[in-house]
């Protein structure tokens, strides 16, 4: 019998970055934790929801009800018409600016889909059968949102993609004011004790700065690849807050997010910004989803970046919430082996700490 039981296993996204999923069940409710895709040299895969199948937890994945979309991120967003394929009946919860950059990027397949998704605002509280369910901004993005569940008398929190600093689009994250039994931390950084933000001269944020600073004082023009569409737009604010008088040229997948971001009252464009439909003129920024050209003469830049915590912070993060339990997913090992300098190893040297970790693995099953 798990009528009691709180049951939790990845099914992407666990020691690693891409295809978010998580399934918790929460005695007779059966949910997901975001469901995203990723990409390992161009080729996409997505979460293992054949083993959802393979426990003795579920018999059919219509028994999954719902689903609970953190953010617009496709490694946490992308897989959801693959999921309601299997399971059409599932009811869909994001925040309205996460259902606005998420239509933009997976158009027709989103329209598919729109009929089960419901929109949610911070602080909105959702009653489902002996489940308590609130949202609260998480920060990272526009739209992000944590989730606090209450089963039992316990609290569970999963925090998606969060950031405890404000980004230029969006304000920090703001803790639900209760005691946390259960964090399921999205810890990006959990394991890279060396890894600083943006306010660090070595940040991946800087570099692409001075790299595209460099470049147009040299007279050239730089082509910026971007694998998120919304990070595109991050980059945008960027440039125009630190490097105001560089031309951007934006592409158009990027322009359909920059639209829906305005339409909302995000202000992201200035007078340097125009559409890559306009012929561009050297020096500028070209901002591309797209693969760069070939022979192009074009200083050739990957936009990518962390809008995560580093691991200051992550380590701050959970010492604050100090959790009976703490499940760490989205967290990938650093390249460098640091036995004494990872979350866990800081915290469990830390007297005031009451929390132990759990670092599960895709398709392992844990009961909370």
């Amino acid at each position: 019998m798990t009528n009691g039981k709180i049951i939790f296993m990845p099914l992407g996204g666990a020691q690693e970055v891409g295809a978010s999923c998580y399934f918790l069940k929460l005695g007779e409710n059966n949910l997901l934790l975001d469901c995203g895709c990723g990409s390992t040299r161009g080729i996409r895969f997505a979460p293992k929801f054949s083993a959802l199948l393979q426990t003795p937890y579920l018999q059919d994945f219509h028994q999954v009800s719902h689903v609970i979309l953190s953010h617009a991120h496709l490694d946490h967003s992308a897989a959801l018409p693959d999921f309601l394929e299997l399971n059409e009946r599932a009811a869909v919860y994001m925040t309205d600016l996460s259902r606005e950059i998420l239509s933009a990027q997976l158009e027709d397949r989103f329209a598919r889909m729109e009929g089960n998704i419901s929109s949610v605002a911070f602080l909105q509280k959702i009653p489902l059968p002996s489940l308590k369910i609130s949202f609260h901004q998480a920060g990272h993005i526009p739209g992000a949102m944590m989730t606090l569940i209450n089963f039992r008398g316990k609290n569970i929190l999963y925090t998606g993609d969060y950031s405890t600093f404000p980004t230029q689009l969006v304000g920090a994250a703001l803790l639900p004011d209760v005691k946390i039994d259960i964090l399921i931390l999205c810890g990006l950084h959990a394991r890279h004790p060396n890894y600083r933000r943006f306010g660090d001269t070595d940040s991946a944020l800087q570099k692409i700065l001075r790299r595209i600073s460099y470049a147009l004082r040299r007279g050239k023009s730089v082509y910026c690849q971007v694998t998120q569409i919304s990070k595109g737009v991050e980059l945008i604010t960027l440039i125009n807050k630190f490097l105001p008088d560089a031309e951007i040229f934006i592409d158009e997948r990027v322009m359909r997010i920059v639209r829906r971001f305005e339409n909302v009252r995000i202000p992201i464009m200035s007078e340097k910004n125009h559409p890559l439909s306009i012929l561009p003129r050297a020096p500028c920024v070209i901002l591309s989803t797209m693969l760069p050209p070939l022979r192009s003469g074009l200083d050739i830049l990957n936009g990518d970046f962390s809008l995560h915590d580093d691991f200051a912070a992550t380590v701050d993060f959970v010492r604050r919430v100090n959790p009976k339990t703490c499940v760490v997913v989205h967290s990938p090992p650093d390249k460098l082996f640091h036995a004494d300098s990872t979350l866990e190893q800081v915290l469990i040297n830390d007297p005031d700490s009451r929390t132990s970790f759990i670092f599960p693995n895709t398709g392992e099953p844990f009961e909370l």
